[in-house]
Parts: C-alpha cells; structure tokens; sequence
C-alpha cells in the first residue's frame, strides 16, 4: 500500500491571509534570489576589501574598486613573502567563510526562512569562490600571461607546474560536489510545507524554485552589475556554482525521509532585505565604481 499520497502535513497552520500557491511560488523564488545575491555581493566585495588590506599592509596595494584590486606597478616591491601573503589571504579567507556560513545556517532550526537562506549561500559562495580560485591556477586571463586567478599568482612565486595546478584544479571540482551534498537537505528542510517535497516530481519542483532558479536569475545580474571586473572570475564563478547546483538536485532527490522544521516561516516576501540590498548595490556602483585609496 503506497502511504505517499496519505502522508500528513505536521507544520504549523498560519494565522491570517494564506497566499495562493503562485504567489508562494513566486515568493520563494523573489526571497531565495535576494538571499543568493545579498550573499554573493558580500563575499565578491569582501574577497578583495581582503586583498587589499594585505596589499597594503606589503606596499602592494595602489587603489581598491568593489570590483577588484588595483596593484602598485613598482616590481621591485613584488618579492616571494608580500606576494604569498598577499594572494593568499583572499582565498583562506573565503575557505574560512565557508566554514563559518555553513556553521551559522545550522542555527536556524526553530523558525527558518530567509536568514536561513541567506547563510546557506553565504557558506556555498564563499567555498565557490575558493573553488574558483583553484580552479583558475592554470589559466591565463589573456596573451600578456597575467594570471585568472589570485591563487595562480602564488602558484607560480611557489614554482608549481602546470600539471600540480591542475591538480588542484580537479580538487576544487570535488569540493564543490561535496559541498552540494552537505546543503541539500537543509534546501529541502526551508520549504514551509511537506506537500512540495514528498513526492519526486514535487521535490524537483520546489528545487527549481529555490535553487535553480535563483542561480540563473543572480547569474544575469553578477556578469553585468559586476562587468567591470575579471570577466574570466566571474564566468567562474557561475560555471562552479552549476556543479554545486547539479550536487544539491542529485543529493536531495535521493534522499526519501527528510523532516522539515516544526515553525515555518509565512511565505512573504522580505521587503526589508530587498530594499537593503537594492540600496547598498546602487550605492557601490555610484561611490566605488572609481576606486578608493587607503
């Protein structure tokens, strides 16, 4: 006897106005992109602010956009210790970041919803933007030899070979399949209701909803808001996350018995986090899009 169609809804019964299922729909969708993007802008901006705090601190630095890091052009200051320490530090402090934002997403048990979300991507962007990095060590960003990729900077200070580069380029991929395993179920637990997840077509669904989507949406935005910067990183930083995507989809479809949490949140759109958003992305572009200096 199939119980599947039988099963019984234990979350909670909301007080008030109940949102039909296309606005629901529609609701997800807004806040699980908002959430992604909020993520990916602190983590893009933060990776080189980083950057250039070690630049400075090693007379490496010359000016910082939100977009990148400009260097002193003076080569004599370019020797092996400033240089490792400096490329270094944006990379750790992604891989550090990840761990943290993984850590902190698992704090909201009681009432999850777009804080939730919101250090679910944090914790995946971060670890997909150490990824990038290893992933780029090989290549080049154009004829003139200039790395993709703050890690192929030290790589070649560290005089590692291509074949060691690309190694670690094959690691990376592991990490970010790995990684879309740990998050999967904690995807699937947000959802506010058990019919979206226990049937396979609904689960796939809801998934497209919640993370597919938003990836393809924030993707557009990404490769033009953040233009100006490494077109190379950013087509990077995209292409990785797909493999964490595809991991989730395949991750959470293969797991049957999924508990999702006793206090869902009512399905709203977070106003206050889009308007944050929308403001601090508009003020970047008007007030750092020139650079600053330190």
């Amino acid at each position: 006897m199939d119980y599947s169609d039988d099963i019984i809804d234990f979350t909670e019964k909301l007080p008030g106005k109940i949102n039909s299922e296309e606005q629901e729909r529609n609701n997800r969708i807004i806040n699980s992109s908002v959430a992604y993007m909020a993520s990916f802008a602190i983590v893009y901006v933060s990776f080189f602010l980083v950057t250039s705090l070690f630049a400075k601190r090693h007379n490496l630095f010359y000016k910082l956009f939100f977009f990148k890091v400009e260097f002193t052009q003076n080569y004599s200051l370019w020797e092996i210790e400033p240089v490792i320490k400096t490329f270094s530090a944006g990379p750790i402090y992604c891989l550090v970041g990840g761990i943290a934002g993984l850590v902190i997403q698992r704090l909201y048990r009681k009432r999850p919803g777009i804080l939730k979300l919101f250090w679910l991507w944090m914790g995946i962007h971060f670890f997909n933007f150490f990824a990038a990095q290893m992933i780029l060590m090989p290549i080049k960003a154009n004829s003139q030899g200039i790395n993709a990729s703050y890690l192929g900077i030290v790589a070649d200070y560290m005089y590692f070979d291509d074949f060691v580069k690309l190694i670690f380029s094959v690691i990376a991929s592991i990490i970010l399949i790995f990684i879309g395993s740990i998050v999967a179920k904690s995807f699937v637990q947000i959802t506010n209701s058990t019919q979206h997840i226990h049937k396979n077509e609904q689960r796939l669904s809801y998934l497209f909803q919640i993370v597919f989507l938003p990836w393809l949406i924030c993707s557009g935005v990404t490769m033009i808001y953040f233009g100006d910067g490494s077109f190379i990183l950013n087509l990077a930083t995209v292409t990785t996350m797909f493999i964490v995507v595809i991991s989730i989809f395949i991750n959470a479809m293969k797991n049957k018995m999924i508990m999702i949490y006793k206090m869902p949140e009512t399905g709203q759109i977070e106003n206050k986090f889009l308007i944050v958003l929308s403001s601090v992305l508009i003020f970047m572009k008007i007030f750092l899009n020139n650079g600053v200096r330190f």
